[in-house]
Order: C-alpha cells, then structure tokens, then sequence
C-alpha cells in the first residue's frame, strides 16, 4: 500500500511509524500555496494531506482509494470529482474548538481594545493625554454567531462569561441548542459583534456584501474565523471606508498566503492573523493522530469520519 503523507504540520517520527506500518511511506512536508502538490499526491493509494490547497488534486490522483483530510473543512477538495473516481474521504471533524473559538475572542478584543494601535502610538511618541483613545467595553453587548457548531458554542460560552447576550443564525436552528436563533436580518440589525463560524457553502459564500453590511447596527465590528469566502472583500473595505463597519478582524484569506499588497493586510481598521486559530500545540497533536487513526480505520475496513 502506498502512502503518502503531505503534511503542513510537522509529523513526530512516531506518528510516521504508525503509517510506515501501513505500508510505504512517502512523507512530505507541505508548504503553503506549493502549485507542485499534485505532483505528490500521484502513486498515492491512500493519501493524507492538509488541505490548504491552491490546485484541484483530484486530477492527479490516478490509483488513490483514500484521502484522510487533516482539517475539519474540506472545502478546498473537489469532493465531488473525488468521489467520482471512487475516492473514499474522511476528516477529523473535533480537534481546535476551543483553540478556534478562544482566538475569535483574542481578535475581538483586539479591535475592541484597539491593541494593534498601542505599540505605534508609543514608538511614535504620541501619547500626550490622559486617554491615548477610548476602546469599547463587552459586558452588556450582544454577540451575533453566523453558524453555531461546536467551535460556535463554545465562543458563545465564552461571551457569556463576559457578561454579553448570544444570539445566532444558523442553517438548523436546532443545532443552536440553548442559544438563541435568529433570522440573518435580525442578527444583522441586532449584534453589536459578529462572528463567522459556518462553512463556506453556495449558500453562504458571499452572504457578507453590501447589501449585508447596509445593515449592521452602528458601530458594529465583524470577526471572521471560518472561511473568507464568506466575505465579499470589496464590499468590506467600502464598508469600513464609509463607518457602516467599525473594524474586521480575520484569521482567514483568499489566496493563503495573501500578497503583500492584499488590502486587508493594509487598512487601518483591519486585524488579520495567518490562519493560526486552529493551532495550538494540543489540537496539532490531535489533529495528526486522528488524520492517522482514519488510515488505520479504512485499512480495516471500518471507515471512520467520512465525508
């Protein structure tokens, strides 16, 4: 059985033992963006890949019988043209919920506390009053969620632990559990902060346009760490331009890594982070174990995590 590992993080050798145990292992180390994936994914029988991917791989994949995604979101493989070919998929759906959902926080109170614009100011010498500026307080406010899986439970908990409201509009509003569902408009018209925590779909690619953000409440901010599909860029920046969105803060972008000259890596009322939500060192660690456990599941005929 050939295997090949294409992997943005770093296996242990131990974690490569168990799948040279599989069969022969062909283990490389990724690197973000690299237009020469498809070239290692070919003579995989069964392959595990990150899928930060800027190419469609299903066209290389010539003998593959298994993919195991190391990502919950799979939406940068050509699922359909994979399971065309016969292609079983799996992923590892619950390994960075709380990572994910504290570093929305962490971006929150970033544009809330303006942190970003401290360092600046102090380097500059230009703190000359008592207030260098005013920031804005949480407790009292109302927390929107866009999508309320795990990760947007959890960032619900959290906000309640700041004294805020939750409220959220998802897809199954049973899915929201003991979380307030709400129709988009009114989580538009009635957040004072938004997060985005839904996978990038047809239905929600784009969904933060113009016309959306027309109808935020004054002094809204928008944090995204789900997909930045989600978001119409364009629309954002004249968003932030014309005070209809008082800050973004994201953790994803489109390509990754961005060029230098993205507008999001330049506006002043922008917070980005390079998609790092997801990793710390426990969640890494489970991540890989689990995208190993789906080999070791599908050698066995006992397939777990399909997609």
């Amino acid at each position: 059985m050939k295997i090949h590992a294409i992997s943005l993080s770093p296996m242990s050798e131990a974690q490569k033992g168990r799948l040279h145990a599989l069969g022969e292992l062909r283990y490389h180390d990724a690197v973000l963006g690299d237009p020469g994936v498809g070239r290692l994914c070919q003579g995989a029988e069964i392959l595990v890949i990150t899928p930060r991917l800027p190419i469609d791989i299903v066209p290389h994949l010539d003998v593959c019988r298994f993919i195991s995604v190391q990502a919950a979101g799979v939406d940068a493989l050509n699922i359909a043209a994979a399971k065309a070919k016969g292609i079983v998929i799996s992923n590892v759906p619950d390994f960075c919920s709380d990572a994910v959902a504290e570093h929305a926080f962490a971006l929150l109170l970033g544009v809330t506390k303006k942190l970003a614009a401290g360092p600046a100011l102090l380097r500059e010498g230009r703190w000359t009053t008592a207030l260098a500026y005013s920031t804005v307080g949480l407790r009292g406010k109302t927390l929107g969620l866009f999508g309320c899986g795990k990760i947007g439970t959890r960032i619900g908990e959290i906000a309640r632990g700041f004294g805020m409201s939750v409220q959220a509009t998802v897809r199954d509003p049973s899915r929201a559990r003991d979380i307030p569902a709400v129709p988009l408009d009114r989580l538009l018209t009635g957040s004072d902060f938004i997060v985005l925590a839904a996978p990038a779909t047809e239905q929600t690619t784009g969904i933060f346009d113009a016309g959306a953000f027309s109808r935020l409440r004054p002094g809204a901010a928008l944090i995204n760490i789900s997909r930045a599909a989600l978001v119409n860029t364009t629309d954002l920046v004249a968003a932030l331009d014309a005070g209809l969105l008082a800050a973004f803060a994201t953790d994803v972008l489109a390509p990754e890594p961005p060029p230098p000259n993205d507008p999001l890596l330049h506006h002043p009322k922008i917070l980005v982070s390079p998609h790092v939500a997801w990793g710390t060192d426990d969640a890494i660690e489970r991540l890989l174990d689990l995208s190993i456990a789906n080999v070791e599941a599908f050698l066995t005929g006992k397939p777990i995590n399909l997609v």
